[in-house]
C-alpha cells in the first residue's frame, strides 16, 4: 500500500511540474511599483470599462498600457514587444506596442507585426512566440498598483 502511495505521490509532483507555465521572458527584468488613481479625472481613459491608457514617463522600458476590465479589475503590460525587444524600426526611437484602436481588444507591434489580446497578453498573431510581460495590479477601488 505504502508504494502505492509513494508512486502516487511522485504522479501528482510530475503532473504539478508539467502543467506550469513556462515564465521565460526575453524581456528584462525590471522593477515596477507604481501607484496609480483610475478613477480620477487624470486618468480619463480608465474611468470606465473597456478604458486604457499609456503610462510612458519615467517608467520601465518603453512603458506600461493599462487597460480596465471591469469596475474592479485592471491588466498592465510592459510596451515593448518580447519578439524583438531591440529592435527599432522607427530611425532612433524604438517603437511601442499600441492598443489597436480599430479592434479595441488587440494590442500590436508595429514593428513585427505581432498582434496581442488586451485581456490576457497572449499572442494572437504575427512573429512572435511569446506573450506580452505582464505586470501584477491590485485596486482597492481608489488607487491601482502595478507590480512585478
Amino acid at each position: 500500500m505504502k508504494a502505492k502511495t509513494r508512486l502516487f505521490s511522485l504522479f501528482m509532483i510530475f503532473l504539478l511540474l508539467s502543467c506550469q507555465k513556462d515564465s521565460y521572458s526575453p524581456l528584462p527584468q525590471v522593477d515596477v511599483n507604481i501607484q496609480i488613481f483610475p478613477n480620477s479625472t487624470q486618468y480619463l481613459d480608465l474611468n470606465t470599462v473597456g478604458g486604457f491608457v499609456y503610462l510612458t514617463a519615467n517608467y520601465p522600458s518603453r512603458g506600461i498600457i493599462v487597460y480596465r476590465i471591469d469596475q474592479s479589475n485592471f491588466v498592465a503590460f510592459e510596451r515593448t514587444c518580447p519578439h524583438d525587444p531591440d529592435e527599432c524600426c522607427d530611425g532612433d526611437q524604438c517603437s511601442r506596442l499600441i492598443v489597436d484602436v480599430e479592434s479595441p481588444f488587440i494590442i500590436s507591434d508595429p514593428c513585427c507585426g505581432s498582434l496581442y489580446l488586451i485581456l490576457d497578453g497572449s499572442n494572437v498573431n504575427g512573429p512572435s512566440q511569446y506573450p506580452l510581460k505582464q505586470y501584477h495590479t491590485s485596486f482597492d477601488g481608489t488607487s491601482l498598483r502595478i507590480y512585478d
